[in-house]
């Protein structure tokens, strides 16, 4: 059925303008029977004038809505020089609490593609003309993906506004980044991090925070006193949502060793808005000194590097090797990625993250598991002696009826046992 104006009128309003009575009209119109009334100010005092104008208002009104032009709102946008509208986004994106880094290179990367690309108005984005560009571009394929994720999320915050009618990038595929990586890096070795520990000194507690914690470098370095929570029976760090890469807020918790140290480094009355590591944190160059200190290689035979994300890659390592549950790491990590299984049938709440994070290793300046475990905390070590294998050989000649069989073992346990006490006691057993 077509779309017919139904009702337009205007009304005479006076009011007061610098010390001054005027009259102006106003008037709406309507598309539909009873249905909204658009407003509109007129700007004239002419009744005859402010009835044409609401009549040409009506008349765009109609043809837009029968499909006939363009609504204002689109016909603006394509007129305006992009620069301005992305001007305009950097304002919401602002306004939507986004993170300052986060809003500062989204629209560093826009503007380079505008600049490049030579792109005046909206009408000049084209996906031939961005693939040409994309295809300049010297850097890697996560990079590449990146600027067209940041172009992409502008031109749908235009079609959310009504501004264009669709994204002309939508069909773009993007770069593919699986095994295209510029820089491979691995993880630390348990070794490594010893030697690495052993001479951190001031930094030791923040390359901890990173280990154990497993967030990134920007998420620790923007921690403040008041996101951890030390002095509960589970001590565990809140990061903020306007810190995180995924713009969501992580409770992690704390081993009790960290969470000690922690309550030891904080001073007396420090405000809650304090950087936690204003004074200690690692630059590039003091990791890549300590690296060296430590006699660390920055890369090695496969052309792999560490660095400050190695300690993230190195806490799922570790966690992978000593049980630790897949659902709890990809929690503690942040990883949305993962089978259907794992995260929707999957009770987050229901997980024991602490016991989790006790699984790993603690590495310490004077002493290092040999073997994977929770120190202190009443969890047995997975180790097998060769005593523990002889009393299960004993129990099964028994069951078969062996008896002599059974003293003789019985003998070589206890021989192996006083022996055993003997080491730990620190001095050698007698011998004949």
């Amino acid at each position: 059925m077509t779309t017919k104006v139904l009702h337009t009128r205007v009304y005479k309003r006076s009011r007061k303008s610098h010390g001054k009575m005027v009259t102006v009209y106003r008037g709406y119109l309507t598309l539909e029977k009873n249905g909204l009334r658009v407003w509109k100010e007129l700007g004239t005092p002419d009744k005859a004038i402010a009835e044409k104008r609401i009549m040409e208002f009506a008349l765009r009104a109609q043809r837009e809505a029968e499909g006939f032009v363009a609504p204002r709102s689109v016909s603006e946008t394509a007129a305006k020089m992009l620069p301005a509208l992305v001007g305009e986004y950097e304002v919401e994106l602002a306004s939507l609490d986004r993170a300052r880094k986060h809003v500062h290179d989204t629209v560093t990367r826009i503007r380079r593609m505008i600049s490049e690309a030579r792109w005046r108005t909206i009408s000049d984005v084209r996906p031939d003309s961005f693939t040409a560009w994309r295809a300049t571009l010297k850097c890697s394929a996560k990079t590449k993906k990146e600027y067209q994720i940041s172009l992409n999320a502008f031109l749908n915050w235009l079609v959310g506004g009504g501004r264009i009618v669709e994204n002309p990038l939508s069909k773009v595929d993007t770069v593919p980044t699986r095994g295209k990586q510029v820089r491979p890096y691995r993880a630390f070795t348990e070794d490594e991090l010893l030697r690495l520990f052993a001479i951190a000194g001031k930094h030791l507690i923040a390359y901890q925070m990173l280990l154990y914690t497993g967030q990134r470098k920007s998420e620790v370095r923007a921690l403040v006193w008041d996101d951890l929570h030390l002095d509960g029976p589970k001590p565990y760090v809140l990061f903020r949502a306007s810190t995180m890469k995924d713009d969501d807020k992580r409770a992690v918790p704390l081993r009790r060793e960290l969470a000690e140290a922690l309550r030891q480094m904080k001073p007396e009355g420090v405000e809650p808005t304090k950087r936690v590591f204003w004074f200690c944190w690692p630059t590039y160059d003091i990791l890549q000194g300590d690296l060296k200190r430590a006699s660390i290689e920055r890369k090695d035979g496969l052309g792999r590097v560490v660095h400050f994300h190695s300690f993230r890659k190195t806490m799922q390592s570790l966690g992978v090797r000593c049980g630790i549950n897949q659902r709890a790491a990809q929690e503690i990590l942040g990883h949305s990625d993962a089978n259907l299984t794992a995260q929707a049938y999957t009770d987050v709440a229901s997980l024991e993250l602490h016991d989790e994070i006790a699984k790993l290793p603690w590495i310490s300046t004077d002493k290092v598991w040999a073997t994977c475990g929770a120190q202190n905390t009443g969890v047995p070590r997975p180790s097998v002696s060769l005593a523990d294998l002889c009393n299960q050989l004993i129990l099964a000649v028994k069951v078969s009826g062996a008896e002599d069989v059974s003293r003789a073992l019985a003998s070589s346990v206890t021989s192996l046992h006083s022996s055993e006490m003997a080491a730990r006691a620190g001095i050698e057993p007698a011998t004949k």
